[in-house]
């Protein structure tokens, strides 16, 4: 990967080789954005820790609220 970018820009190439954070999430909440290297992580995760994916929907769930509720406070509507 030879890309280069200045401060605060956003890289343009995604290596689908190598897994992303942001994927590996979608995958654990049963998303369709990830790929098998990124699913690959969640099936080694779930080995070590078999909670896994329900601390992610639990996680989901409080930002969910956690928006919600600060929508509200604030008049966001």
């Amino acid at each position: 990967m030879s890309s280069s970018t200045s401060a605060g820009s956003v890289p343009t190439y995604i290596d689908p080789s190598k897994p992303s954070i942001a994927r590996v999430y979608d995958a654990f909440l049963g998303g369709k954005d990830n790929y098998e290297v990124d699913r690959e992580v969640v099936r080694g995760v779930q080995k070590a820790a078999p909670e896994a994916r329900d601390l992610a929907v639990e996680n989901r769930a409080f930002l969910i609220r956690a928006c919600r509720f600060l929508a509200q406070q604030t008049g966001i509507t």
